[in-house]
């Protein structure tokens, strides 16, 4: 099964994960790698969250003010 991810190509094989960046690096991962990195995230699953929230409301327009006596 392949999924994309960002600019993550991922593949599961039988040894294990394939991440392929779209620079061309490519991290091969054991099956014990793998699960490692996936209790690592799941640690860390609030704080990510939390940070993809922040981003989300994040403004990304400079506010502009004007005065109320201006037409």
């Amino acid at each position: 099964m392949d999924a994309i991810i960002g600019k993550y190509r991922m593949h599961m094989e039988e040894t294990g994960l394939i991440l392929k960046h779209v620079s061309g690096i490519s991290f091969d991962l054991t099956a014990e790698e793998s699960l490692g990195l996936l209790d690592f995230l799941s640690a860390y699953r609030q704080t990510l969250q939390a940070i993809r929230e922040d981003m989300e409301t994040e403004p990304h327009l400079e506010r502009i003010n004007l005065d109320k006596d201006q037409d």
